[in-house]
């Protein structure tokens, strides 16, 4: 599978030679991975290989009969840098410790000799996180993640990553002399730059509840979405787009037409995405600290009927993402009910909305639909909360040890003071 043998590298003079070997690197990479990476490895390899890199894979390099711990150190001083895929399994692996350490000891990173690439969210830790690192796991679209790994590349061999374009005036309040009649997006913070329309209040909104038995993504809505959201130049839809369809692309992806349109859109706005997290980070740092929330309220209550359920407002078609104390039947992955897809479509203010629920089988109980806003984003999640009232009323049977369960006090005592 190796596409360069020769003595020739099209990206310029062959690599300096590695330290203590008095010759010239065999290759310019050494793709050091755990065996559950390998999808990865071969992905960043072959993106390497298409730019005429020379790059040495286990998996690709390594023939039947080979002994691998005598192979490392071999291989590693006959590349010129090492590129470490790391994740959790790739941290706990004493074997692939030894293959980073290795070209720590070579270089401490001031010539850029170890290249960290996390294709999980992972916490690098002692030395190899000193070493600044470059992130493939919250990059949804493939075409974009070459090119940010290829100018990544790029930037480790030069060690600098000066932009082509010149940077604005920072005291400018006007326009980008390179776009005139723009305002400069460098200019402008998240909040400025999302603008228009949020996504669930068009009429084109992908999202449908068809004959209330059934939430769907609408791929002809999508389509049309897409269309209007490039042409109003909406950003706030197109964020809210992207979100929506990197939770739900393999159903995108089965419409060509659609996620070609999809694409087209985060092309448009690739400038202003540039200034917000990707829908994976936006999940994990905005969805996860309140299913954390929703599970410790949901402990407060244990073995109570009153039940906890978190829903994220922009992907209504697995909105629930915490259930505790469950009893309506929902899971984690079930999609809205039409009671929360109408707030979703028609956001309530702040206030908690407190209201009678009847279920399929009778059941009466006491709701709440708490709203959850975020200063950029606006809303990003429902915490929906049920009391199936009718199990404490008196005479209800077993309603006196739900009480006592109610009023038992944990064994754990604090002593807390209040000060006015």
């Amino acid at each position: 599978m190796l596409t360069i043998m020769d003595d020739t590298n099209p990206r310029g003079p062959a690599g300096p030679e590695p330290e203590g070997t008095g010759r010239q690197a065999e290759y310019d990479f050494f793709v050091s991975y755990h065996a559950k990476d390998h999808d990865w490895a071969k992905w960043v390899a072959w993106q390497l290989e298409d730019e005429k890199y020379r790059v040495l894979l286990q998996e690709w390099n390594f023939t039947p009969g080979t002994e691998w711990a005598a192979s490392l150190r071999r291989d590693m001083t006959a590349s010129e840098r090492t590129i470490a895929l790391v994740s959790e399994t790739y941290l706990a692996s004493a074997y692939e410790q030894r293959a980073w350490e290795l070209a720590y000891q070579h270089d401490h990173g001031f010539a850029r000799k170890l290249l960290p690439v996390r294709v999980e969210d992972c916490r690098l830790p002692g030395l190899l996180g000193d070493i600044k690192a470059f992130d493939l796991f919250d990059v949804a679209d493939e075409a974009e993640a070459s090119r940010l790994l290829l100018q990544w590349i790029v930037d480790a061999q030069t060690g600098r990553t000066k932009p082509t374009a010149r940077p604005p005036f920072p005291g400018s309040t006007g326009t980008d002399p390179e776009q005139p009649g723009e305002t400069s997006s460098r200019l402008l913070s998240p909040e400025a730059l999302l603008t228009g329309t949020p996504l669930a209040r068009m009429v084109e909104y992908p999202v449908r509840l068809r004959d209330k038995r059934a939430v769907e993504l609408d791929l002809e809505h999508l389509r049309r979405a897409c269309q209007r959201v490039i042409a109003e130049r909406n950003v706030r839809a197109a964020v809210e787009l992207d979100y929506l369809v990197a939770q739900n692309r393999p159903d995108v992806e089965l419409s060509p037409d659609t996620y070609a349109l999809v694409q087209r859109v985060k092309a448009e706005f690739r400038t202003e995405m540039r200034y917000m997290d990707g829908p994976q980070a936006q999940r994990r740092n905005l969805i996860e600290p309140l299913i954390n929330l929703t599970n410790l309220v949901g402990a407060m209550f244990a073995h109570l009927p009153i039940e906890f359920v978190l829903h994220d407002t922009r992907d209504p078609l697995h909105s629930v993402c915490a259930v505790q104390n469950g009893f309506t039947g929902r899971q984690v992955g079930s999609p809205v009910s039409n009671v929360a897809l109408s707030r979703i479509v028609n956001p309530p203010g702040a206030e908690a909305a407190v209201y009678q629920v009847r279920l399929p089988d009778g059941r009466r109980l006491r709701s709440a639909t708490i709203p959850i806003y975020h200063r950029v984003f606006g809303l990003i999640a429902l915490l929906c909360i049920n009391v199936d009232a009718e199990r404490f009323l008196p005479g209800a049977k077993g309603s006196k040890s739900l009480l006592e369960t109610l009023a038992r006090l944990p064994d754990n005592m604090v002593e807390e003071f209040f000060y006015g």
